[in-house]
């Protein structure tokens, strides 16, 4: 039984598909038959490139200016990384220069207010202290029934959170909702807390960092270790 002309057709039938295949397993075919090139033309709806070299010239080009706009953000992404680590430098220097925790507060919360921009910074401590400042005592109990589940364990936590509970941790917060960073504070057991605020409800949020945060609070957490021992 011989084979019908259809069939062999089919058989040897080519598709886009194929050329597309054997062009990118042969990307030097166009080189000796330039002949080719002059007699193809790409629609203008797939750009102005006249012939294929002009096409893969200008995908060329498009391809190195995304690679610059990453380049040029990833590089702003360091430039900003660089200011955040000497911010934190400083008020790493200034806790531990702090010669006792009124100091130390005073410090903590005019750096986190002036030097970061923040809307709202205080400080929460579990075991009472004979100083006084700019902090707030309170006990874990309390914390946790105002807060819940927002305090799990030594998780930093960045959320949007309602006005009570924006109140509870900025007392003078007068607005309807807001965000903030919770910091649990430990060492050698349960210290407090810190709570940095923004007025913003987006401002902190689940999808941010916190390397630096938690570096900041184990700075602040040793500090205190020593003033409440």
């Amino acid at each position: 039984m011989t084979e019908t002309t259809a069939e062999r057709k089919q058989e040897t039938t080519l598709t886009a598909a194929d050329v597309a295949n054997y062009l990118r397993q042969n990307p030097d075919f166009f080189l000796n038959r330039p002949d080719i090139l002059y007699d193809m033309e790409l629609p203008h709806a797939q750009g102005n490139a006249s012939s294929l070299l002009e096409r893969q010239a200008s995908v060329l080009r498009n391809r190195n200016t995304e690679l610059r706009h990453k380049l040029n953000e990833f590089v702003s992404i360091a430039r900003g990384n660089d200011k955040l680590f000497n911010r934190i430098r400083t008020l790493g220097l200034a806790l531990l220069e702090a010669g006792n925790l009124a100091e130390l507060s005073s410090r903590l919360r005019q750096i986190l207010t002036k030097d970061f921009k923040l809307d709202e910074a205080n400080l929460f401590l579990f075991k009472p202290s004979h100083e006084t400042g700019p902090f707030a005592v309170t006990s874990e109990a309390e914390l946790q029934n105002t807060l819940g589940d927002l305090l799990r364990g030594d998780r930093i936590i960045c959320t949007t959170l309602r006005q009570r509970e924006m109140k509870f941790l900025f007392p003078g917060f007068d607005r309807s909702d807001g965000s903030a960073a919770l910091i649990p504070l430990h060492f050698n057991g349960e210290l407090g807390l810190l709570a940095l605020g923004s007025h913003d409800p987006n401002y902190f949020n689940s999808n941010m960092d916190t390397t630096f945060a938690r570096y900041v609070g184990d700075i602040l957490s040793r500090r205190l270790f020593h003033f409440l021992k």
